[in-house]
């Protein structure tokens, strides 16, 4: 690659991230393999929670059904059996709210609309999650991103804790990287590069759209290219000047931090996936200075 950093524009990794991660909202660890096996849990089983009795000695919390035998002047409120969801006012949120923290077999009375309304729970359920199961697992039909359904629970758990743990590191990288790019000088890309990355993702998705889609965009574009007034390949390659600039600050600043020359199977120039592999490494970096604070 032609292209060159500013030789007086330096990058110190570290300072960059401490000062990311001093945002409230910036991500200071990644997640706990108990809480991934828990978000995976929690996703398989998510359609399949069912009420079940609590014991006697569990107090009622907003979100439990309750069955109730009320008595009181109205109507509403004078009946031998009423279910109602705790928490959601649906009934009479006073009433709700008072016989949160209750028991069953429990008698209270609240004050409503001028008059005594007494109710006794007579039942108390809450939606519980069944352990999962690989039936579970297959019941979602998810797939990983190459098209591999998941079939068993060992295989959802590893998909989340991938598709969770990239997610994170990802967001990371971009508020990095983005730091990184707005303390960068103006520097020119030479245009020899900027070709070159279009004719190599000219090739890739040529090969992609064959591959998946069994069709030749060299003679006919996907339709939803069409819609930002792109109408050859050639177009597409065009418009993408913008992204390939970009691509290529992003590498030089990669390969700054990582400490790897700009030359063959991390050039840029050399194939159409250096930035994702880059990246990466990237994320690996990130992940033992979390892992170290």
């Amino acid at each position: 690659m032609r292209t060159k950093l500013p030789e007086s524009f330096s990058i110190d990794f570290d300072e960059y991230l401490g000062e990311y991660l001093e945002r409230p909202e910036a991500v200071h660890a990644l997640p706990s393999e108990e809480e991934l096996i828990a978000l995976a849990h929690k996703a398989i089983v998510r359609e399949q929670l069912v009420l079940a009795p609590l014991p006697e000695a569990t107090p009622a919390a907003a979100g439990d059904t309750a069955v109730l035998r009320v008595s009181g002047a109205a109507p509403r409120y004078n009946k031998e059996r009423v279910t109602v969801t705790l928490g959601r006012g649906l009934y009479n949120r006073r009433l709700e709210e008072a016989l949160t923290g209750c028991r069953r077999g429990d008698t209270l009375s609240v004050d409503i609309d001028g008059g005594p309304v007494t109710a006794t729970i007579l039942e108390l359920r809450r939606r519980q999650a069944p352990e999962p199961t690989d039936e579970m697992v297959q019941a979602l039909q998810a797939s990983t991103a190459d098209g591999r359904q998941l079939r068993t629970v060992r295989e959802y758990e590893d998909y989340i804790r991938q598709e969770k743990t990239m997610s994170m590191l990802a967001e990371v990288n971009y508020y990095v990287t983005s730091m990184i790019l707005e303390a960068l000088p103006p520097m020119d890309c030479d245009e020899e590069d900027i070709r070159v990355l279009g004719e190599l993702e000219r090739d890739y998705f040529v090969k992609l759209f064959l591959e998946t889609e069994h069709i030749d965009i060299r003679e006919g574009i996907p339709e939803a290219w069409k819609q930002d007034g792109i109408r050859t390949l050639d177009d597409f390659i065009r418009a993408r000047r913008d992204w390939y600039i970009l691509k290529i600050k992003q590498c030089l600043i990669f390969l700054d931090i990582l400490g790897l020359p700009c030359e063959g199977g991390t050039d840029p120039l050399d194939h159409y996936e250096v930035l994702q592999e880059l990246q990466l490494k990237i994320f690996d970096l990130i992940r033992s200075r979390l892992e170290r604070r």
